[in-house]
């Protein structure tokens, strides 16, 4: 599903933030990124969604290389994958049930699948009485029950978590992976880059350990301290 063959990523001040990356993300694995700042997780996120260019390798997704993929095509390629943040993104003037509706809307699905579709992605993230809502009304566990709502709404299969919890108390935080396992379950492939610790032990997936811009652990079933 996401392959990098020996990817390197130098920044323009020569920063180098990835180097000789190898990585091979199964259909339907769900695989944590790990490591302290500055270490390549972001980076790797960015070069899946496209938003810039390997400086060596070939990065491949669902089968295509990106680097043939033309401008005209990039939001083709992005509505494959569902992205989650940690600061949720979410449009403070629109309720819930609207904040993932519009995420339908701008990708031109019809008024009628948007009707129906909403509704049943609220109740899968646990939402279906929050619904008219807006974020200023939402804890932060909701506020990103929505964000994932609206990342999933139309089924991609990729999603992508780029610190998911990192806003979150701890027990909020268990309910959001809970609900990453939920999706994953279902066939979706999940990555999910963060730095929390007792999130990625209690999870025991696969976990993909950076440092420095290198791959030094990769390990099935992990915890963070095995591979940090």
């Amino acid at each position: 599903m996401i392959q990098f063959s020996n990817v390197t990523k130098v920044y323009g001040n020569d920063t180098v933030a990835l180097e000789r990356v190898n990585l091979n993300i199964d259909p339907g694995e769900f695989v944590f990124l790990v490591g302290a700042s500055g270490s390549g997780k972001s980076t790797i996120v960015r070069l899946v969604l496209k938003e810039m260019e390997p400086s060596a390798g070939a990065i491949y997704v669902n089968g295509t290389r990106l680097s043939a993929v033309p401008r005209r095509s990039i939001p083709r390629h992005r509505r494959n994958i569902g992205c989650v943040f940690q600061d949720f993104k979410l449009l403070p003037n629109k309720t819930a049930a609207e904040n993932v509706a519009y995420a339908m809307e701008v990708t031109g699905q019809r008024p009628r699948t948007i009707r129906t579709k909403v509704p049943q992605i609220l109740d899968l993230v646990g939402l279906a009485e929050k619904t008219g809502k807006y974020p200023d009304q939402l804890s932060g566990g909701e506020q990103q029950r929505v964000s994932i709502a609206r990342a999933f709404v139309s089924q991609p299969p990729i999603l992508i978590a780029d610190e998911p919890t990192g806003n979150l108390d701890p027990d909020t935080s268990v309910g959001i992976m809970q609900l990453l396992h939920r999706i994953n379950r279902i066939g979706t492939t999940v990555l999910v880059a963060t730095h929390d610790k007792e999130m990625v032990d209690v999870m025991r997936k696969r976990v993909v350990a950076l440092e420095e811009g290198r791959i030094v652990r990769d390990k099935v079933k992990g915890a963070y301290a095995d591979e940090v």
